[in-house]
């Protein structure tokens, strides 16, 4: 609506706009503000659309004169960008340049800790009932600058997220893994079918049934190992027993060992308890 209604001109200064029409400079950083808050698009689109918004808003704020921030070209942003985060491979990162980027992020931190006091206090102004025009145009003009600092910082953000994301999805495209043949076919229905143990058997109740299929225990088995469900015989073969299976097959012959020779001892002491204790020495029932 406000591109439509051409509220705004590059031919124009900030004091020939309307003090009721500064505020709609803000459009495009709240665009990019409420695009970069989406969750249901692709992040990359995302953070793409809300980076054209923040850079749009401060081209406006340059021909206005509320910034003196030259806007980088994207190429210029890349090679700050990669500066700060270099890939596994290349060459070490600038070092100078990362300090003056921390300076820039410190003088803005300071400068953006001062608007934020002074729109405090605008904003208290603003809320009365008579208020004068100058005292609204300093407030929007604040306002601006406020979202300006919030602007680069939003930029410098996507700029990192931007290769991390294009990163994945390079990964993403590589480890496509395709599925084995036996796991990716569709899942045929279930036909009824006759397993037999002989192939006499086989001819006989084929003979019975010729609407079903009939197979013995061998040609079964052959037909499983062709769909990739039953492995080979040479697999099998070939294939040893794991230390737990051998340890179980072990267990229950040292189990049954040590049975008996309980069973044997205790025995033993019972046969010896009868020599010494006879039949009848027990309690005689109080009669003496």
């Amino acid at each position: 609506m406000v591109n439509d209604l051409s509220l705004f001109s590059d031919n124009e200064e900030l004091q020939e706009v309307a003090t009721s029409e500064i505020r709609y400079l803000l459009m495009p950083a709240l665009l990019g503000y409420f695009t970069l808050k989406r969750t249901t698009q692709d992040r990359y689109n995302v953070i793409t659309k809300a980076k054209v918004y923040y850079r749009d808003f401060l081209r406006l704020c340059k021909l206005y004169g509320i910034t003196q921030i030259e806007l980088a070209t994207e190429t210029e942003h890349n090679e700050n960008t990669d500066a700060r985060v270099t890939p596994a491979g290349r060459t070490p990162p600038d070092l100078l340049a990362m300090s003056n980027i921390r300076e820039q992020k410190i003088e803005r931190y300071k400068k953006q800790k001062q608007t934020e006091d002074k729109l405090k206090e605008l904003y208290s102004e603003v809320q009365k009932s008579h208020v004068d025009d100058e005292v609204k145009r300093d407030y929007y003009t604040t306002l601006l600058k406020k979202w300006v600092n919030t602007s680069l910082d939003e930029i410098d953000s996507i700029s990192m997220e931007l290769p991390i994301l294009e990163h994945m999805a390079k990964v993403k495209g590589q480890n496509k893994v395709t599925q084995p043949p036996g796991k990716d076919r569709q899942k045929q229905p279930f036909h009824p079918f006759i397993i037999t143990k002989t192939q006499l058997q086989k001819q006989v109740f084929g003979a019975g049934y010729p609407g079903l299929p009939t197979y013995t225990v061998e040609e079964f088995y052959e037909n499983k190992v062709k769909e990739g469900d039953f492995p080979a015989p040479d697999q099998c073969l070939h294939s040893k027993p794991s230390n737990q299976e051998q340890t179980k097959t072990e267990a229950p012959e040292d189990q049954d060992e040590e049975e008996t020779a309980e069973a044997l001892q205790k025995a033993r002491d019972w046969d010896d308890w009868k020599d010494d204790h006879r039949r009848g020495w027990g309690n005689r029932q109080n009669m003496g």
